[in-house]
Order: structure tokens, then sequence, then C-alpha cells
């Protein structure tokens, strides 16, 4: 029999708070996207590049939509997951739960501030011709952002040299985009 009261057992089982936040950057990215992906599908827009997933082009947004919240989150995890077991093979100190939370935040906030924001504003002002020109810039500027914050997160959660948690970064950052990339137009 355990000496544990079922109380202590309940609250071991509650997740962390790094954890719901983790989660909540996540799921915010996630579902931010879901909107700004049912306008385009709402407007009849649909994705000019190559598609690998096999969803008719005219409908892509719209499936898009439905399927962007749980690979928001799959894509933190992964990040998080690659970029912990890395930085533990490092010498890093710190935990699952802290890396996914400083990490979706990590990803959340050049996504959100640098290339969803900007997205809706030049898609509201000029349309997909303008949304199109627009993203080779945004992306660029986001995917910077996330590098400098993706290595600040994994060197703050584990207690790394700035060299260490590049190294960490770069992994995790490369699992989440395998992830990702094939699917999020």
């Amino acid at each position: 029999m355990s000496s544990r009261s079922g109380a202590e057992r309940t609250a071991r089982r509650e997740p962390s708070d790094a954890w719901k936040r983790g989660l909540g950057w996540a799921a915010s990215h996630g579902v931010l996207s879901a909107l700004f992906l049912a306008w385009l599908a709402l407007e009849g827009e649909a994705p000019s590049g190559p598609l690998v997933a096999p969803i008719p082009r005219e409908s892509y947004y719209a499936w898009e939509a439905v399927f962007v919240l749980p690979l928001r989150v799959a894509m933190a995890l992964a990040f998080a997951g690659s970029a912990h077991a890395i930085a533990r093979k490092l010498g890093g100190s710190g935990t699952f739960e802290d890396t996914f939370h400083r990490g979706a935040r990590a990803l959340g906030l050049p996504f959100l501030a640098l290339w969803l924001l900007p997205d809706v504003a030049l898609y509201a002002t000029g349309g997909f011709d303008r949304l199109g020109a627009g993203v080779r810039v945004t992306a660029a500027v986001s995917s910077f952002g996330t590098l400098v914050l993706a290595v600040l997160a994994v060197r703050d959660a584990h207690a790394l040299s700035t060299g260490r948690a590049i190294a960490a970064a770069l992994v995790g950052l490369v699992a989440q985009a395998v992830l990702g990339a094939p699917l999020l137009r």
C-alpha cells in the first residue's frame, strides 16, 4: 500500500505550470493560424506552391485550418523533445517541461508578431498577390527571430553556453520543420 495520500497522488498527476504555458503558446498560434486559414478558404484562395499532402488545392486552406492546431502543438513538442535531448547530452540541466514552455514561446512569438500579423495586414490591404509577395520577407524575418529566441530558450532552460544552445536549438528547429513544412502552406 502506498504511503502517499490520494490528494498527493492526484497532485503529482497535475500538469506543471510550464507544461500548461507551453501548451498555451503552441495552441495559440495554432488557433490564430486556423482563423487566418479559414478566412483564406472562405475567400476562395488556394496555395500556389507544390503540395505534398493529397488534398485538393481549392480546399487546401480549409483542411489546413482543421489540422493546423494539432500540428502546431506537435511541432512545439518535436522542438522541445529534440532540443531537450541534445541539451541534456551537452550537459544541460533543464526539464522537458521548461524546454517545452520556453520553446513553444520561442516558436510562437516570432510566428505571431513577424509572420502571421503582417500576413493578415498584407492580405487585408492587398489581397493574395500582396500576401504572396510579402511572405518572402515575413518568412525570412520570422525565421531569424525564431532562431534567436530558440537559442535563448534552450540556453536559459538548460543553463548552457550559447554555442551548445545553438546546437540543441538547431536540432529542435529542424525536427519541428520536418514535421510542419510538408503540410503548412
